[in-house]
């Protein structure tokens, strides 16, 4: 028997005595395997001979109440039978007064300045090229976004200016008139939708493409997530 199958046969064993007491008495055997070490389980299970012994000892001294038998304390369950006993050897004594270790905050300082130094030589030039081909990119973006709505609205410019000619010339030159009203009328069509079309690309792709640039100028920044 290891020590978890001796405190899940300890807990189940102890189900009918209140949760409070159920629990200081499952932390207090914790805390006795703790100081014990790993390396001294089985000497510990061995003192305690089994679940069941050390469960009928516990309800016995709640039923009872004899304090020379052991009680309940807010620093949990004290049982003189081990206060008694020393522990086994090769116990590691946990110090809790202990300090963290101190940290030179003046040398972090100096490192931090060392860093800059050597690296802005070369970080600076690399970040600026950086931004300025995004800024270039969203520049020749814009420009073609631009120009086919310049070329849509062209379009419709021209469709007008036939349809307005093709009417015209309708009464001396019919069927010249009926041409130019009938071209006229399918670039106008087809500029009225060429415009909508690159003003509504402009308007999600545009601001999509800021969006994916500043997510990954944000990227090395971020810390990743521990697996």
């Amino acid at each position: 028997m290891n020590r978890t199958e001796f405190m899940t046969e300890l807990a189940a064993l102890l189900q009918d005595i209140p949760v409070e007491e159920r629990r200081e008495a499952m932390q207090y055997y914790n805390d006795y395997f703790d100081d014990a070490g790993p390396e001294n389980e089985q000497q510990v299970i061995d003192e305690l001979e089994s679940p069941k012994k050390v469960a009928a000892n516990i309800k016995a001294d709640m039923k009872e109440n004899a304090k020379e038998r052991g009680e309940f304390t807010e620093n949990g369950y004290s049982d003189p039978q081990f206060e008694q006993k020393e522990m086994p050897a090769g116990q590691y004594e946990y110090q809790s007064n202990m300090e963290p270790p101190r940290t030179n905050n003046a040398l972090k300082i100096v490192l931090i300045i060392a860093i800059i130094v050597v690296g802005a030589p070369i970080v600076f030039p690399i970040a600026i090229a950086a931004a300025a081909t995004v800024f270039a990119l969203l520049a020749a973006a814009f420009g073609v976004f631009l120009a086919l709505v310049g070329v849509a609205i062209s379009l419709v410019i021209v469709g007008v200016i036939l349809v307005v000619t093709g009417i015209t010339l309708l009464i001396p030159h019919l069927a010249v008139g009926l041409g130019l009203l009938g071209t006229g009328l399918i670039l106008t069509v087809i500029g009225v939708i060429g415009t909508v079309a690159a003003v509504k690309l402009c308007v999600v792709v545009f601001p999509g493409m800021c969006r994916g640039i500043v997510w990954l100028c944000r990227r090395p920044f971020e810390r990743k997530a521990v697996g």
